[in-house]
């Protein structure tokens, strides 16, 4: 807070007029409502708002210490605004993660700044004019903001996860990357209009804001029934077996955890949960008597049983937005030495993908859930370790030793098993 603190010395140390006021309200607000108002990136759970083009104006358009001062109000304001329309209450941690996200902003601006004018940049108030030279120092001033940004929060993000910093970082590039390059841009048309037109200027922009705002909304939320349709359909197989509802959900999140562990493009990470909870929907055509069966199966019933891969790739096939997830589930259970079903695939030829639900959902099927519901009627469960145990001993024949080797990983980090 001490930037801060000199920015707003240096701000109410220049004259103050009736219209640098009205500038500072006006951005305030602005990036108070950009912020307040979140748009949902498509198919996942993260946000962005269109705060960093008005932050870039607020700073073309009246410079540093004012873009400091105006950015950190309206940032710390949002953020009390968002977390108590969620909770209806203030509490500690509410105020730390407001100054947590208002620091962000202070320590990514200054340096930004002077960056920026080190490249020779000029703020438009001030003469500067949109040349290539001050596109060259914006880019430099962005570079920096996102660079320092991007660090300082996914440092803090892993802390708050428990997740390795490295698995933080590259999830955020996912999403933070294409935010910048997308949004960054229009900052410049924002700080043109106002300097050639005022606050007018600035206010022309809110009508295609709002229309291009509402469109990314709409995909969004298409994409989030396709992702309930994806829930309802893994759901749809306890009603076959007690135990499934809580084995989908289980294989997803090993799968996931797997998957960030191993570092799998970011196609594979925005998929393998939806894989994981319907890795198994091809039983739904197989005789229920025939799944829950104690004791050996027929050679009959067994090639009915490796049909369900086939089945259900054949299934999600129908469902476009779920492509990518299609071979990797008729893969989940082909095995590296080429003795698995239902195309005897060999290690090279596996999804990688299909490779990762194959060990999530083994182990879960030989350890069962927490409580006796969640249990196969025709298994004895193993204990954690003696699951282990089994998959090491497959290793390289039915199990892709990387994903073993990352699955084991995820485990000593969770504390599970003897390591």
């Amino acid at each position: 807070m001490v930037l801060f603190a000199v920015a707003l010395a240096n701000v109410l140390h220049e004259p103050i007029s009736s219209e640098s006021v009205l500038s500072l309200l006006v951005f305030l607000v602005f990036i108070f409502l950009a912020e307040i108002w979140p748009i949902k990136w498509a198919g996942t759970n993260n946000e962005f708002t269109m705060t960093t083009p008005v932050i870039i104006s607020t700073f073309l358009a009246l410079g540093t210490n004012q873009v400091i001062v105006v950015a950190t109000l309206s940032l710390f304001l949002a953020g009390l605004w968002s977390q108590y329309s969620q909770s209806c209450k203030f509490t500690v941690s509410l105020a730390c993660w407001c100054f947590f996200n208002t620091s962000l902003t202070i320590l990514s601006l200054w340096p930004a700044s002077v960056a920026f004018f080190a490249c020779g940049g000029e703020i438009l108030s001030r003469g500067g004019t949109t040349t290539l030279g001050l596109a060259y120092a914006l880019l430099v001033w962005s570079a920096v903001w996102a660079t320092i940004n991007m660090l300082l929060f996914t440092h803090g993000a892993a802390l708050a996860a428990r997740e390795p910093w490295r698995v933080v970082i590259k999830q955020s590039l996912t999403w933070y990357l294409p935010n910048y390059l997308v949004i960054g841009p229009s900052g410049i048309l924002f700080a043109m209009l106002y300097s050639q037109y005022g606050i007018i200027g600035v206010l022309l922009i809110i009508a295609p804001f709002i229309v291009g705002r509402q469109a990314l909304s709409q995909h969004a939320t298409q994409l989030d029934a396709y992702r309930d349709t994806v829930t309802t359909l893994g759901s749809y197989m306890q009603y076959y077996h007690p135990y499934t509802k809580g084995h989908l959900e289980r294989v997803a999140d090993f799968a996931d955890a797997i998957a960030k562990e191993m570092h799998l493009p970011p196609n594979s990470l925005m998929y393998i949960r939806n894989a994981g909870l319907l890795h198994d929907i091809g039983k739904v055509g197989v005789n229920e008597e025939v799944l829950d069966k104690v004791g050996k199966l027929t050679p009959e019933e067994w090639e009915l049983i490796k049909q369900h891969p086939a089945r259900g790739a054949d299934i999600i096939a129908q469902l476009k937005f779920l492509d990518p997830i299609v071979p990797w589930i008729r893969g989940h259970h082909e095995r590296p030495d080429g003795r698995g079903y239902p195309d005897g695939l060999n290690e090279e030829q596996i999804p990688l993908e299909s490779a990762v639900i194959a060990v999530a959902d083994a182990f879960d099927a030989m350890t069962g859930g927490p409580e006796d519901k969640d249990r196969r009627v025709y298994r004895t469960p193993l204990t954690v370790d003696q699951a282990i145990d089994q998959l090491r001993y497959g290793a390289g024949t039915q199990f892709d030793e990387r994903v073993l080797k990352a699955f084991m990983r995820v485990m000593a980090r969770r504390g599970i098993g003897n390591g």
